[in-house]
């Protein structure tokens, strides 16, 4: 197998949790990471360079120039995403830029452009779409193990104590609930439900203008439904559940991120008796017990997947595959599906009243 050298843009702490990621996966390698402040590249690529060595570089176009790298993953603050995506993939770089892809449904427009032009590959890093539990959940549906899915909940939240100028609370760094943790209860109802008819959103704002709570209804066609919850003032359950006409499944905390989860099915009932009308009987109604009773939940099945080492190695592996195909987007998460979540999300923020300084 060739061997497949990424670089990092932003040596932060999910960027640490990539690099790990791939020494988990077969033929990929850390060749470079790029940060403004060139001690701290230096000590990430001390730390992940002792297999082999990491080059360090005080500015991105070095990296993005660099002609011994494939890829390279953009994990900079949410605000500068585009800025920095459309760097790359102007020289020709394969771009996985973690999730949100950008602040608004125009600027990743934007980078989606630059994409095609440059015939270089890009990909939202939205990491769970690639999980085994995703995968798991979309063949039983996919099998009608649910019937007609119906409704889906799920919620984010946890305490991040306000700081003016923290990465979660300020708006030049892409702050709020919904980009930062929202964006996973609402990654699950649009892959499974699709495009929203109707949003009805509302929150609370933080002093800096992001929002720290965020809740949203989203009305699909034909009645299907979906609640989202994402929060940054308070721990929430970090739970989901995905209900259709012949069982439901519940994931348990963390969500997102598990390796398990309950499908509880119902039996159906039996074939009903032939009118008296028809038949000559004198067989009485059902009564109210016997209604009840003719739709019993099975016993709840628990499913376990393969053991999550680190999660993102999966997304890893998709890119790989996408750029050794010569595509220059994932068919599990295309460019529409990025744009559906962005222009989702720039309605929601709407009606919450979030406005980024490049809006």
């Amino acid at each position: 197998m060739k061997q497949f050298t990424w670089g990092i843009i932003g040596p932060g702490k999910i960027a640490n949790k990539f690099a790990l990621a791939l020494t988990l996966v077969e033929g990929a390698r850390l060749g470079a990471v790029a940060s403004r402040d060139i001690a701290r590249a230096r000590s990430f690529a001390e730390t992940h360079g002792k297999t082999t060595p990491v080059n360090a570089y005080d500015s991105y176009q070095q990296l993005a120039t660099d002609p011994s790298i494939d890829a390279i993953y953009i994990a900079t603050p949410h605000g500068y995403h585009a800025e920095h995506a459309i760097l790359c993939l102007n020289h020709g770089k394969a771009v996985l830029c973690e999730k949100p892809m950008a602040l608004s449904a125009r600027q990743v427009n934007e980078m989606i452009d630059a994409a095609r032009t440059n015939h270089a590959f890009l990909m939202e890093a939205m990491w769970t779409r690639f999980l085994p539990l995703t995968e798991q959940i979309d063949q039983l549906i996919g099998d009608g193990q649910l019937g007609d899915l119906r409704y889906i909940r799920a919620d984010f939240g946890f305490h991040a104590p306000f700081n003016p100028d923290g990465r979660l609370y300020d708006l030049r760094l892409g702050g709020g609930s919904l980009l930062d943790i929202g964006i996973y209860p609402l990654f699950l109802c649009l892959h499974l439900l699709g495009e929203p008819e109707t949003i009805t959103a509302a929150g609370h704002l933080a002093p800096t203008g992001a929002d720290d709570t965020c809740h949203a209804i989203l009305q699909f066609r034909e009645g299907r439904s979906a609640v989202i919850s994402s929060n940054l003032t308070c721990q929430t359950s970090i739970t989901a559940e995905i209900a259709g006409t012949h069982g439901a499944i519940q994931i348990p905390t963390p969500w997102y991120k598990n390796d398990r989860f309950t499908l509880q099915q119902t039996t159906q009932p039996p074939a009903s008796p032939q009118s008296p009308a028809t038949t000559g009987s004198l067989n009485p109604p059902q009564s109210p017990a016997t209604i009840r009773s003719s739709i019993l939940p099975r016993d709840p099945q628990l499913i376990q997947l393969e053991p999550m080492i680190n999660g993102f190695e999966y997304q890893i592996r998709e890119t790989i595959h996408c750029v050794s195909s010569n595509l220059i987007e994932s068919p599990k998460m295309s460019f529409d599906f990025s744009l559906l979540m962005a222009r989702t999300m720039d309605t929601i923020r709407t009606q919450l009243g979030v406005r980024y300084p490049t809006e």
